[in-house]
């Protein structure tokens, strides 16, 4: 039992190391994803600034030299390229979010068992209290019962009662009165346990 319990502190503990690596790694990703969005918004703004700024000028110098038709094309082409761009950065994005949910949901588990350990551990520290408590309660028993049986190995050695009636006993055996000499002896024994 006690290895058990320190085999269950012991994997408790590696748990709690992994657990504080996983909020760290957590925290990184977290800002990580943070600086990220941050990022990514402050393009999409910036890309956005420049498409228009971009438009509204060639518009501008196709309309002064009257290149709107091929123009058109080009602009419309490269507005679909940056678009296009902006979804793959968008979906990189999006992948990292939901690779920072997955971890989020292992952290959970990890907590979940960690709680499971520490109530079987607290659940072997009631029973390993029960036991010394019944290992104690059994060795004053021996401890009583011992003297108890040293007392009643004297007893009859010390015995005034017992003296009396040992001595009477020599005494009938010495007269040979077989049935007083049964009779005390029964009483001895009976004096003896």
């Amino acid at each position: 039992k006690v290895q058990h319990l320190s085999e269950k502190q012991f994997y408790l503990e590696i748990l709690k190391k992994r657990e504080d690596s996983l909020e760290k790694q957590k925290d990184e990703l977290i800002n990580q994803k943070s600086g990220l969005l941050k990022i990514f918004v402050y393009a999409k703004r910036k890309m956005t600034e420049e498409e228009d700024n971009f438009t509204r000028e060639v518009t501008e110098f196709n309309n002064e030299y009257g290149l709107t038709s091929n123009r058109d094309l080009l602009i419309k082409k490269r507005v679909k390229t940056e678009i296009n761009d902006l979804e793959n950065e968008t979906a990189l994005l999006k992948n990292e979010m939901e690779s920072m949910e997955h971890k989020n949901v292992q952290l959970k588990a990890l907590q979940l068992q960690k709680n499971e350990l520490k109530q079987d551990l607290f659940t072997l520290q009631s029973k390993l209290k029960d036991l010394e408590k019944v290992i104690r309660e059994a060795e004053r028993m021996t401890k009583d019962l011992e003297a108890e049986k040293v007392q009643v190995t004297e007893k009859p050695q010390t015995d005034p009662e017992c003296l009396r009636l040992k001595k009477e006993l020599e005494n009938c055996r010495d007269d040979d009165w077989e049935s007083i000499y049964e009779t005390l002896r029964t009483e001895i024994e009976i004096l003896q346990m």
